[in-house]
C-alpha cells in the first residue's frame, strides 16, 4: 500500500489541515484502520487527531482517493466532528468496542 499526498490545506478557522490523498495497492482492498495508522505514521500526527473522512473506490481499480483531517488537538476533533465520522474515521478501541456490543450473547444465538 502506497500513499501519496495530492493537497494539503490550512484550515485555521477550525484549528485543522485538510489533505487529500491516494492509495495504490495490490490484493484486497485495505481498511480504514491500516490507511488511519499509515497515514498518521507519514504525517507524524498523534492517532486521535487524525479522522479520515471519505474513501472513495472504484470497481476493478486498485486506488483510492481520500480525504482526511488532522487536528491540533484531540479536544477540537471532538467539538466540530459528528460523532458517527469519528467512530468510523478513526482507528482504535472505539470500533472494537461497537463491535463488541452488536455481537449477539451467547443466548440469543441458541434461541435463534
Amino acid at each position: 500500500m502506497e500513499i501519496t499526498i495530492t493537497s494539503q490545506t490550512e484550515n485555521v478557522l477550525l484549528n485543522r489541515k485538510e489533505i487529500g490523498f491516494s492509495i495504490t495497492f495490490t490484493g484486497a482492498t485495505p481498511s480504514r484502520k491500516m490507511v488511519h495508522a499509515k497515514l498518521a505514521a507519514m504525517l507524524n500526527a498523534p492517532k486521535d487527531q487524525l479522522v479520515i473522512g471519505s474513501l472513495h473506490n472504484r470497481f476493478g481499480l486498485t486506488e483510492i482517493t481520500g480525504d482526511a483531517r488532522v487536528y491540533t488537538s484531540a479536544e477540537y476533533l471532538k467539538k466540530i466532528e459528528p460523532e458517527y465520522i469519528r467512530k468510523r474515521g478513526m482507528a482504535g478501541e472505539q470500533e472494537g468496542n461497537a463491535d463488541a456490543q452488536d455481537a449477539p450473547s451467547g443466548d440469543a444465538a441458541e434461541a435463534s
